[in-house]
């Protein structure tokens, strides 16, 4: 007797298990935001009700809310403005109507005033015209590159070994002052 008055107990936890999130899902409600004209699904339409839910709906025109709503606003810049109180829903649809007078486009023709004046001031005025100097240099004979190669195949060896070669001899004087440094410190000291 005791083991089937605890197996009535289990079924009814489970049943209560079970049926408790079916009760929360029944108390929400999903509905479809389309579009008058067409019957088309509005993606990205805002949902503010006035319990404090803020939504957009999906891409399909679906969204959910709680059925403790009393007032469900509905907004999209290309549609009019709607709001919808809970005893008007006879059914899952909210139908919006377009907006006539939405701008989809804007094209401004005219012409561009501000860059008009800044080309006028930045035009030369006629005496620096006449300063101006030449946009390119004429062609002709490169004096300085040929100054240069004159340099490298007449002086420039010279000056480059006569350089070398003072570089050597103040390295062997050097040296020379080293060995004489160590050569003194040899017969001045004390040691003999």
């Amino acid at each position: 007797m005791e083991l089937t008055m605890q197996k009535m107990i289990a079924r009814t936890v489970l049943y209560l298990i079970i049926l408790l999130p079916s009760e929360v899902l029944a108390q929400q409600r999903q509905m479809v935001v389309v579009n008058a004209e067409s019957r088309v699904p509005i993606r990205d339409v805002r949902i503010s009700a006035d319990n404090g839910l803020e939504k957009r709906t999906a891409w399909d025109g679906l969204f959910t809310v709680p059925d403790t709503f009393t007032r469900i606003d509905l907004a999209h810049p290309d549609f009019e403005h709607r709001y919808v109180l809970k005893s008007e829903l006879n059914s899952d649809t909210i139908f919006l109507i377009p907006n006539i007078n939405a701008l989809r486009e804007v094209v401004i023709y005219g012409e561009r005033r501000f860059d008009k004046r800044m080309a006028e001031m930045l035009r030369p005025s006629p005496e620096a015209e006449k300063n101006r100097l030449p946009d390119f240099v004429p062609a002709g004979p490169d004096v300085l590159a040929l100054a240069v190669w004159l340099y490298d195949k007449t002086i420039g060896k010279k000056a480059e070994a006569r350089s070398r070669r003072k570089r050597a001899l103040k390295e062997v004087r050097r040296k020379e002052e080293e060995l004489q440094q160590r050569w003194d410190s040899i017969f001045t000291s004390p040691c003999r």
